[in-house]
């Protein structure tokens, strides 16, 4: 699935933003914290909500997630890959992440991001060639290198 586009992401998108991260976290978050505090998930969505970061993913002229990124001169630093359910497992996570991969690559930088421990989406990082380079009590940093 490589007939994606990507359209940046404005500040009326921020609940569809926040409620695509619960549909497509909510159970990890569930499993390493042992539930989804509303309270304290929007409060921390909102503080780091920024629409600069974020674009939206597009299939068929239909938004089916997000990815937020911030990019710098010295790395490629991804904070949210979000495929809504009912897209996941088609290949387009990983033409995403391709995507940055070769942007990447491209300007010779690393690229970072961290998973949930129990986020099954760290065998596609490892797949794509990144290793873990520390972790937390509950998440993984991970980095690809060109």
């Amino acid at each position: 699935m490589s007939n994606h586009t990507f359209r940046s992401a404005a500040e009326s998108d921020r609940d569809w933003v926040g409620e695509t991260k619960k549909l497509c976290l909510g159970g990890y978050v569930k499993q390493t914290f042992g539930e989804w505090d509303e309270n304290a998930q929007n409060t921390r969505f909102c503080a780091s909500f920024d629409a600069q970061e974020v674009q939206i993913i597009r299939l068929s002229n239909q938004d089916v997630g997000y990815i937020a990124v911030d990019r710098s001169e010295h790395e490629i630093r991804l904070f949210n890959i979000m495929i809504l359910p009912g897209f996941q497992n088609h290949r387009l996570g990983t033409a995403v992440m391709e995507g940055l991969l070769g942007e990447a690559r491209e300007k010779q930088i690393p690229l970072r991001l961290q998973v949930l421990k129990v986020n099954p989406a760290r065998r596609l990082y490892e797949r794509l060639g990144f290793a873990v380079i520390g972790e937390t009590d509950t998440h993984y940093q991970m980095r690809w290198a060109p």
